[in-house]
């Protein structure tokens, strides 16, 4: 029997058990004061309008509070004091003095190999960091593990298996942390002087690779009799084919998703290129087989445009007189002083760059200048 004394603090687990309790206003869940202990040595709480003493059978309905921290109370002041002192950790690394951080918690940003993450709102990635909120003979709670090609990780077997496929790993139980490019300290970048950034060239030609990777790896895994747990149902269950419709005058690129056997159409994705960008072809098709299949292709809608000509760009040029029809850049020309030119085969001519416009960069090597 557990022995309370004046002072104590009583909950009442259920007040339906006990006599008078309801009618006296004492309620399920409520902590009450003890005042005083009867001759039985049962407690006697006290509310605002009653006091209530037990029965030896109601003192099973009720239960003493402590005023001292549980141990999963400490453990968790414990933590968020380790989380201060790591936050303070991140700051030093990175500056000299220490500021709040506005964008990221310390719990948000993790290292990994010598390189820091962040933690995002999304599916993983290839080069991202993924941690599991829950353990399996596969993989550790809380323990990090690197994206590599076509969303896998090496598990604690030394398997390479899919982040998402099995036992029940859904995006809602695996964080995803991105690369913090540039350093340490997420306020402050660290910018190696030594290391050009990209043009919007360059990385307009890596998302075009990536776009290419990203249909294929799709692909074969739609051809496959993988399970997938990523996108819609026919992605997930279905054995299927792509045809891909391009026009590239109305700058759109449409998807039929086929039974491979069948060649029943399950899905059908669009893309259509805003018409203050430039179009691809591969970009299209990325963005019309992502949104067919329910997978993410934000990275390809938010796609960077070329900002210098190139050779295989198609241009359309703005004089009025003549009217130029759009042609395929086969050469430029920065010779005489006279300002780039772009060789227009077709006419046989060279077209002043300031009057002309990117539209289409499908054939384009941007590598090759």
């Amino acid at each position: 029997m557990t022995k309370f004394n004046v002072g104590d603090k009583v909950q009442i687990l259920d007040a339906s058990k006990i006599s008078y309790a309801i009618k006296g206003g004492f309620k399920t869940g409520e902590v009450y004061p003890v005042t005083q202990i009867n001759n039985s040595g049962r407690p006697v709480i006290e509310s605002k309008t009653d006091h209530l003493g037990f029965y030896e059978h109601e003192l099973k309905y009720i239960q003493k509070v402590s005023d001292k921290p549980t141990k999963n109370q400490r453990i968790t002041a414990l933590e968020n004091e380790v989380a201060e002192l790591k936050l303070i950790v991140h700051e030093l690394r990175g500056k000299k003095s220490i500021e709040p951080s506005t964008t990221n918690t310390v719990e948000d940003i993790i290292e990994f190999e010598g390189q820091q993450y962040r933690k995002v709102d999304r599916q993983a990635r290839e080069g991202d960091v993924v941690m599991f909120t829950v353990s399996n003979i596969h993989y550790r709670s809380k323990k990090s593990y690197k994206v590599i090609e076509n969303v896998k990780f090496t598990d604690e077997n030394g398997q390479v298996i899919h982040v998402y496929n099995e036992h029940k790993r859904t995006p809602e139980n695996v964080d995803v942390y991105e690369l913090i490019e540039g350093g340490l300290n997420p306020q402050i970048p660290i910018v190696d002087e030594t290391i050009e950034p990209l043009t919007p060239n360059q990385q307009r030609a890596a998302i075009i690779e990536k776009a290419k990777k990203f249909i294929e790896n799709v692909s074969s895994q739609q051809s496959s009799w993988t399970v997938n747990e990523m996108g819609n149902e026919t992605y997930r269950q279905r054995c299927t084919v792509n045809e891909f419709i391009i026009n590239s005058e109305k700058r759109t690129v449409v998807v039929l998703v086929k039974g491979e056997d069948s060649g029943k159409i399950f899905e059908k994705g669009i893309a259509k290129c805003n018409p203050i960008d430039v179009f691809n072809e591969h970009i299209g098709k990325a963005i019309a087989l992502g949104r067919a299949l329910g997978l993410d292709v934000s990275e390809f809608e938010q796609a960077v445009q070329p900002t210098e000509f190139a050779v295989g760009q198609v241009v359309e040029a703005n004089y009025e007189d003549p009217v130029w029809a759009p042609f395929t850049i086969s050469e430029l020309n920065n010779k005489y002083n006279e300002g780039l030119k772009l060789w227009d085969s077709t006419d046989g001519c060279f077209i002043s760059a300031d009057k002309a416009k990117i539209i289409n960069d499908t054939k384009t090597n941007y590598e090759e200048g």
